[in-house]
């Protein structure tokens, strides 16, 4: 069993990107935006809440993941950037998007955010005809993966 990279044995070094090594997160999900529309009109809320992700196998050469979260286990798509990591994940109807940063929210975790889009155009009651669109803030921590 190989010893789980921290956080901040990552971030060190200024030529290599920190996220290309990371193979599984833990995410913990705390505060969260979601977007309703009344009459037309975009109404923002913000909560507490309590969501965890799970993001297994990720392997940036391939641009491939599994993310298991509330809505079960699912393949996301990869793509490794400049100081981030996006993984996107696609269901009928709907979009995630999680971004991990390089940078530390708290020792050994790094930042992270959640976008999740919705939308299933149903006219049969008691659908609500608009889209679901929510944020949350939060924070990943590296995980370890089986060996490469």
């Amino acid at each position: 069993m190989s010893q789980s990279p921290s956080a901040v044995s990552l971030l060190q070094g200024t030529r290599e990107n920190p996220l290309t090594s990371i193979t599984g997160l833990l995410c913990h999900f705390s505060v969260t935006t979601t977007v309703l529309w009344k009459a037309g009109k975009p109404e923002v809320r913000t909560e507490t809440t309590q969501s965890r992700v799970t993001i297994s196998n990720i392997d940036t050469q391939d641009g491939t993941a599994e993310v298991s979260g509330p809505q079960g286990r699912r393949f996301a798509t990869t793509l490794l950037s400049d100081g981030s990591l996006y993984l996107t994940e696609s269901t009928r109807g709907a979009l995630e998007v999680t971004t991990v940063f390089a940078t530390e929210s708290s020792p050994g975790k790094l930042k992270a955010v959640r976008a999740e889009y919705s939308y299933v155009f149903l006219t049969v009651p008691p659908f609500v005809p608009d889209p679901t669109v929510s944020q949350s803030y939060g924070e990943c921590e590296p995980t370890p993966g089986p060996a490469r």
